[in-house]
């Protein structure tokens, strides 16, 4: 269950379009996601994610339960914020071509546009983060099952996946990473 001051304040910087660092690995506490809140539902948060260096980096959908800490207007949320500026930096007007409700299942609504802008996802299913993430091109979508045409590190056609909606654990969609990834498979010869 997420602390009610944690909510608070992510609403709040959703609402004022703040900068956010949003920890939800207590075993990696390094590991942490940074960005502007696009959308928040009850249950997921959709982050349009910066790099440290302050470029366009996609976007990250995170469980709300998973989260246990989150800085705002912090130093380095301070210069993130100013090197996405200096660089002139944006995301998409409209990711989310529905509108969003707090019932909204935000990953169902990151793949459906991740298919239907043909952007690359990382879709992890495994709560250790033990298992290798599945990385591809959303193939399909019906009821609550989700085909990934999967591509390997180097860019080669990997199979499919098939799983549940609600195995999912992240997304992260478009980031540098998925791009070079799609990029490499689009040009295979």
């Amino acid at each position: 269950m997420i602390d009610s001051n944690i909510k608070e304040l992510l609403s709040r910087s959703k609402k004022e379009n703040l900068l956010v660092s949003i920890y939800t690995n207590r075993n990696e506490p390094d590991k942490f996601s940074v960005g502007f809140i696009e959308a928040m539902s009850n249950e997921q948060i959709l982050i349009k994610h910066v790099t440290e260096h302050g470029l366009y980096d996609g976007y990250a959908v995170r469980k709300l339960s998973d989260v246990f800490r989150v800085d705002v207007n912090g130093l380095y949320e301070k210069r993130l914020l100013k090197l996405f500026q200096i660089q002139n930096q944006k995301h998409p007007e409209r990711f989310l071509k529905d509108k969003i409700s707090k019932d909204s299942n935000l990953f169902y609504e990151t793949l459906i546009a991740a298919y239907q802008d043909k952007m690359v996802v990382n879709i992890c299913i495994d709560e250790t983060e033990m298992q290798e993430s599945i990385i591809g091109w959303v193939n399909s979508i019906k009821d609550m099952e989700i085909t990934v045409s999967k591509i390997s590190y180097e860019g080669f056609d990997d199979g499919d996946s098939i799983f549940d909606l609600n195995d999912i654990i992240k997304i992260n969609c478009d980031s540098d990473d998925e791009r070079v990834i799609g990029l490499l498979n689009l040009n295979q010869k």
